[in-house]
């Protein structure tokens, strides 16, 4: 997969989840203290969140950051754009 196809699928399910909870692009940005720009780039995939800015994104969004990164690799493996399934590593087996 390459990183426009992940910033789709990212792009995506942070605008489900956005949805989800009935809030707008505008709403969103102002609690993260962006633009709305900025939110709807990264919901067009055009531009993928930093580590911080995902972490103010789930602050917003009031969401579990495990939860959401467990539903991210469920939709990155569902996605027709994905030419490789992400895979899961289970470090157990890498001892």
């Amino acid at each position: 997969m390459n990183t426009k196809s992940f910033n789709d699928v990212l792009g995506r399910e942070i605008k489900r989840v956005r949805e989800e909870k009935g809030i707008t692009q505008e709403e969103l940005a102002s609690r993260m203290n962006v633009n709305a720009q900025n939110i709807s780039s990264y919901e067009r995939g055009e531009r993928c969140p930093s580590l911080f800015w995902m972490n103010r994104l789930y602050e917003a969004l009031e969401i579990d950051p495990a939860k959401f990164t467990d539903d991210l690799y469920k939709r990155l493996n569902e996605s027709p754009i994905s030419a490789v399934n992400v895979t899961k590593i289970n470090p157990a087996s890498e001892i």
